[in-house]
């Protein structure tokens, strides 16, 4: 969990300072980056007219290229669909939105770029891969569901065979060409998706099967999983990928660099709730612009880029608490606006906003599980989504274990929670939610509400990471409805 950068009695942790910088980020191009194979022996593009390998040594285990795009009809939207023959790490691009569909297939997609007929447009793009695995290839690439790449494609032994590909963990494939089962299996045309309510694949795409991501349903309830949960525990353990779907990673960019700054919840298609200060930058603290945020969801390591389900939006709009104190951590809670719909699917869903009593008392000496990629014990930054179940306690117990420090950060809108045996979230879990199980009536159906935001905890003296034996503070979520429902509304 984070905290301030301020000089206090115990020391905070500058949350900005301490995020751990992994990637490069591309700018209107798309890029991959390359190993030792690929710098000592030149990559050959099997369709070189449309798209070339930059070859360049300076950055190991990472390769560029740009795709020269070119049609005969305008298009008022494009959508790349690039396929590779062994799986890169990430694919970054400076062009549009990524989501990735499988291990090996990226959804790179701009609503709002016009291509004109017969002007080409040159995008550029990079992977990073792992470097003792084959260099991932192109294979195919497809503008708006007509394919570019190869060139001229064999009819008889196609480059890839698209119903195979759609047979991993992430897509489901029937052989039916009924309109009326899947959108996706309208003819190709060159107009694009009625909205942004449609699919992340372009209509016509993979012609002649009806597809869409596992778990995708028109009416997913909030709260609930579509994996099974692990047993309740009381010290942090690994989770499951899609146990914790309403969870998002924020990151911070600048220049080419992309830094994990914090974590969140998702609310709605189109909202994430976290905390204020990770919103917030660290010495001025004026709020973040939105185009310097990204929100990854149904993200599981930390460090990796090619989990099934996961999805990367852009921000386009956020919405600080107006009475957010940085001297205090006072109502320490935003609104983040994605700039296109989330798809829930069985690695993204929303929690369920509080329901019930406001009155934290009735919560006392009950378990909240957090999860985050926070420190460890060892300072280190944890690869997987961890969980942690820990107890809220009275505000008079938290006060009392520290009353040099908790009078000064909590309120009748934060609340405390936590052991003092060692087991706590730490730096980086900042911005996550406290759920609970939720009563549903139904014995056999389980879903969680959110009570609490992780604001800040105890650092340890004269070291930059949280003291894990002391109660960490809450937002409290109960209290703050009303400000939700207007962010979410403007």
């Amino acid at each position: 969990m984070m905290v301030p950068c301020e000089e206090h009695f115990f020391l905070f942790v500058c949350y900005r300072s301490l995020a751990f910088k992994f990637i490069s980020l591309p700018i209107i191009y798309f890029t991959i980056i390359l190993s030792e194979e690929a710098r000592t022996q030149r990559l050959e593009s099997i369709c070189p007219n449309t798209f070339v390998y930059e070859n360049r040594d300076t950055e190991p285990n990472k390769w560029y290229g740009t795709v020269t795009l070119l049609s005969n009809a305008d298009l008022v939207e494009v959508w790349l669909l690039i396929i590779f023959d062994n799986p890169p790490l990430q694919l970054g691009n400076w062009f549009g939105e990524v989501r990735v569909h499988s291990n090996k297939a990226y959804l790179i997609k701009n609503r709002k770029h016009r291509l004109i007929a017969n002007i080409p447009l040159h995008i550029r793009f990079y992977i990073k891969y792992d470097p003792s695995k084959p260099v991932p290839r192109v294979v195919s690439i497809r503008l708006n569901a007509k394919t570019i790449c190869p060139e001229h494609p064999a009819k008889s032994t196609p480059p890839i065979n698209a119903k195979q590909l759609l047979t991993n963990n992430l897509l489901n494939v029937t052989t039916s060409t009924s309109s009326t089962q899947s959108r996706l299996a309208l003819p190709a045309s060159n107009g694009p998706p009625n909205s942004d309510e449609d699919d992340d694949f372009f209509p016509g795409d993979f012609a002649g099967f009806a597809i869409k991501p596992v778990g995708v349903e028109l009416n997913i309830e909030c709260g609930t999983i579509a994996v099974q949960p692990s047993p309740l525990i009381l010290s942090g353990q690994k989770t499951k990928p899609g146990e914790v779907p309403w969870h998002a990673a924020l990151y911070y960019t600048r220049d080419e660099s992309l830094t994990y700054t914090c974590g969140g919840s998702l609310i709605s298609r189109y909202h994430v709730l976290t905390a204020a200060h990770c919103v917030s930058k660290p010495i001025s603290q004026t709020l973040l612009d939105a185009e310097n945020l990204l929100v990854y969801l149904g993200k599981y390591y930390l460090k990796e880029w090619s989990n099934p389900g996961l999805q990367r939006h852009d921000v386009s709009k956020i919405t600080r608490h107006p009475q957010y104190n940085f001297h205090k951590y006072a109502n320490d809670i935003a609104v983040i606006r994605l700039s296109h719909r989330a798809d829930f699917t069985d690695f993204v869903r929303p929690i369920c906003l509080w329901e019930g009593a406001s009155d934290i008392t009735n919560l006392i000496g009950k378990l909240g599980t957090v999860v985050g990629w926070g420190y460890d014990e060892d300072g280190k930054l944890t690869e997987e989504l961890t969980m942690l179940n820990m107890p809220i306690v009275s505000k008079q117990v938290c006060i009392y274990s520290l009353p040099d420090f908790y009078p000064r950060f909590t309120t009748n809108d934060t609340y405390c929670a936590g052991f003092i045996n060692g087991t706590t979230t730490c730096n980086g879990d900042s911005g996550g939610g406290m759920v609970f199980q939720k009563n549903t009536g139904n014995p056999s159906k389980t879903a969680y509400h959110l009570r609490g935001l992780v604001s800040l905890s105890v650092a340890l003296q004269n070291e930059a990471k949280c003291d894990h034996k002391h109660y960490v503070v809450f937002a409290d979520v109960a209290k703050y409805l009303e400000f939700i429902e207007k962010a979410m509304t403007q």
